[in-house]
């Protein structure tokens, strides 16, 4: 029999705002599932922390209100018009959940399946008019159940893991390992740069010592962070562009963490360090996902389509990535978290992300080197976690400077908030019993060997970073250390320096060896300084899917061995040519050392 609902095809504003409550928290909470068939299917990361749980359905619930007062503003009142709009919405949200279907074939699906819902549903709907008072109570309380079961879990598992702690030595120092994403040494002030954009890292080095080539393992984040966390170099680990890192073998925070240390981590770089990189293994407090109005507009699928749109983003001059988080930011959640560590020694890893591309240092550093880029022109891809531009191959003389000039920028802001940072725990009291290590997980290229960005090629540009190592109970102060040495070996050093020295779980040398030998830990060697980069997956024309093409690396001063993946050879002075734009492999007086390197190579293999 046919519904006759003429006299109650209007709906009431009250009644469709709560129809559009209703219909967000659906769309939200559908997601979810949705969310983990994705990744079943696709086997690769979501990007999304688990506060996505409660966050889709909040911010859905909020869109779709919003889309209700537009209703209600252009009198778009009836009930099949406004089911007819959140049905499109909500098929529509969980469509674009799946990138293998085409934005324009889900909005095809979406209206279609819209029109049939509505059809079906307006006629029941404004028969039953209890529906949406007890729907949307229904919805309240199920949203406010998933807050306290996410929020709650998660600290009541930080506040478990932190109880089952042993008891640490009484004497055991704090570690601070600070990381600064992109940041080469290159182009810092401490290590030469004409430009003054390190003086609070070059004022903090006069208290410990200064590693002149600290050498990288990998030309991006993830390897790179592998080896800072395990000792062991790409090649060992399984982590690669779409592979986390296993629990094959112990990370620092693990070992830190069964001496008793608090372990935590405050992370800008979510797409390179997120817990499904498994970087995150061993603290027990790891800030990466937090509870933001990035990251809750993000989750919704609607708005996180929307937000990533190269089109609109280019119409509104804004390239930022929308959830990064600023040094200034990093430092607020770590001094917090750390003001409450009172009983323990702590292990604080912090990663910072304000030198990655796309290079937007805050005022006024975004002018404190020259003109800032033209970015209202720029041609980028934004994904969830990155924005980068392509096509910068094709810049102009000036526009690359542009880009280097704001690059600078960017480390001299990450330069002052590291300093305020270290000020603030000089006033704690805390730094006098703290190891502080900083350093950088890779470099950054500019168009040296035609090269931008970085995780395509091993030159030092990419592989040449900082190394500070500051301790007054066992680091000498003013000191420069010339040798080459690979970031392998910084677990194995901070191990010997805390005292803990479990050399036989974390593999490597402590780089105390090369300031002094009155440690008991200390080696007389440090390990071979060899990079690894596989560029199959960031060059899918050149290779098939699932291959793989490794480029490796090894540094014996003052040669530099480059192997591309294609087996061409490279060689380089790097004492007389620190550019390396002189290909010596022909050279003959260098054939023997070139032999030794390419044994080295292959007995690491």
């Amino acid at each position: 029999m046919e519904l006759n609902t003429s006299r109650q095809s209007v709906l009431p504003p009250a009644k469709l705002l709560l129809l559009a409550a209703f219909f967000g928290f659906l769309t939200g909470l559908i997601e979810i599932p949705f969310l983990g068939l994705e990744k079943a299917i696709s086997h690769r990361a979501l990007f999304l922390g688990p506060r996505v749980i409660w966050m889709a359905p909040v911010t859905d619930v909020v869109l779709f209100i919003l889309v209700g007062f537009l209703l209600l503003l252009f009198r778009l009142r009836s009930a099949r018009m406004a089911l007819g709009i959140f049905s499109f919405l909500a098929f529509l949200s969980w469509l674009l959940i799946f990138p293998r279907i085409q934005w324009y074939a889900s909005v095809l699906l979406a209206v279609g399946i819209a029109a049939q819902a509505s059809r079906f549903l307006a006629p029941r709907i404004t028969l039953h008019p209890s529906f949406f008072s007890r729907s949307v109570k229904v919805a309240a309380v199920m949203t406010l159940l998933l807050i306290i079961a996410v929020e709650g879990g998660l600290w009541l598992h930080e506040r478990q893991s932190m109880q089952r702690l042993p008891a640490a030595k009484p004497d055991a120092p704090n570690v601070l390992l600070i990381v600064m994403d992109t940041v080469r040494a290159q182009s810092l002030s401490l290590y030469g740069y004409e430009r003054e954009t390190s003086p609070q890292l070059a004022r903090f080095a006069r208290r410990g010592v200064v590693f002149d080539q600290a050498i990288s393992t990998a030309p991006w984040t993830t390897p790179s962070h592998a080896a800072l966390f395990t000792g062991h170099y790409p090649f060992e680990c399984s982590t690669d562009w779409d592979k986390p890192l296993d629990g094959r073998y112990p990370t620092l925070a693990e070992t830190l963490g069964a001496n008793g240390y608090a372990t935590a981590g405050f992370i800008a770089n979510t797409f390179g360090c997120g817990y499904e990189t498994g970087l995150d293994r061993g603290f027990l407090h790891y800030e990466d996902y937090s509870a933001t109005v990035g990251e809750s507009l993000i989750s919704s699928s609607l708005l996180r389509s929307l937000i990533h749109s190269d089109s609109l983003r280019r119409l509104l001059g804004n390239h930022q990535v929308v959830t990064r988080k600023s040094a200034a930011e990093i430092n607020h959640d770590f001094l917090a978290w750390q003001a409450r560590q009172r009983s323990r020694p702590f292990f604080a890893f912090l990663n910072y992300l304000d030198a990655h591309e796309p290079y937007l240092p805050p005022p006024p550093f975004n002018w404190k080197f020259g003109t800032s880029a033209h970015k209202d022109q720029y041609q980028a891809r934004h994904d969830l976690r990155i924005s980068f531009r392509y096509g910068r191959e094709h810049l102009s003389a000036e526009e690359t400077q542009a880009e280097i000039d704001d690059y600078d920028g960017a480390i001299a802001y990450l330069d002052q908030q590291i300093g305020l940072l270290l000020e603030e725990l000089e006033r704690r009291g805390t730094l006098k019993n703290t190891l502080v290590v900083i350093t950088a997980d890779h470099g950054e290229s500019f168009g040296e060997h035609k090269d931008y960005g970085h995780g395509n090629s091993l030159y030092l540009s990419l592989l040449h970073v900082p190394l500070l190592v500051v301790y007054p109970a066992r680091v000498p102060p003013n000191r420069r250390i010339a040798d080459p040495i690979s970031l392998r070996d910084l677990p194995g050093t901070i191990l010997d320096l805390t005292g803990i020295g479990d050399k036989t779980k974390i593999p490597g040398y402590s780089l105390a060896c090369h300031w002094t030998s009155e440690f008991p830990h200390a080696e007389p060697e440090t390990s071979p300084v060899l990079s690894e980069v596989n560029v199959a997956p960031i060059r899918p024309g050149r290779y098939p899917a699932g291959k793989a093409a490794k480029m490796q690396s090894v540094l014996q001063e003052p040669i530099h061995y480059i192997r591309n993946a294609n087996g061409k050879e490279e060689i380089y002075n790097i004492v007389k040519d620190p550019d390396e734009e002189s290909n010596l492999l022909n050279e003959q007086d260098l054939q023997l050392m070139l032999k030794q390197l390419r044994s080295e190579l292959m007995k690491l293999n």
